[in-house]
């Protein structure tokens, strides 16, 4: 379809042209557009699609995360958490006096990278048990988005609801003053 060279006066973009021997579309009223006159107004849900990012963008990303996390994990083996002044203090400990469910974790990293996984435990349980998870899941994705066509594991949809549960399940425990919870505090 041919469009108009003059844009309409209602319309800033170029309108289509009508082809000879049919009639004009019916106007409509200043500030509704052309296309949509008549129209009911699309689903919100049509609005905001996902996009399809191809193979190549998917593993430019998985490899950026990787390239800043093995940065993140280098600087935090070189540097000792546990040494006052280098990294940030948690805000929610500097304004609670308590700790989330993130305490601990530069501390943790540290001594899993130095090959002490007991240490590294005392500092945050939840992330001892959740960085092989992670480190799994990103492996994954990678494998999926260079096209690894064998069957590769997948985390079953009802669990996923259950995460949040046990954040906040490990963040409430390791806050409480009782004597089976006070070893989960960092």
């Amino acid at each position: 379809m041919v469009t108009a060279a003059i844009p309409h006066p209602d319309h800033p973009l170029p309108v289509p042209a009508v082809p000879a021997g049919t009639s004009a579309a019916p106007r409509t009223e200043p500030g509704v557009a052309p296309s949509h006159a008549g129209q009911a107004a699309p689903e919100p849900s049509r609005l905001w699609t996902a996009r399809n990012w191809s193979p190549r963008a998917r593993l430019g990303g998985f490899g950026a995360v990787g390239a800043i996390a093995a940065a993140a994990a280098v600087r935090v083996y070189l540097v000792d958490p546990a040494q006052p002044g280098h990294y940030p203090t948690c805000p929610f400990r500097w304004a609670t006096s308590l700790d989330c469910p993130g305490c601990g974790t530069l501390r943790g990293l540290h001594q899993l990278l130095h090959g002490h996984p007991g240490a590294a435990a005392d500092y945050n349980l939840f992330f001892v048990v959740a960085a092989p998870m992670l480190v799994l899941g990103w492996a994954v994705a990678v494998a999926r988005a260079a096209g690894w066509r064998r069957p590769l594991p997948r985390v079953p949809a009802r669990l996923l609801p259950v995460i949040p549960v046990l954040v906040i399940a490990f963040w409430v425990l390791r806050n409480l003053p009782l004597p089976g919870c006070t070893w989960l505090a960092s």
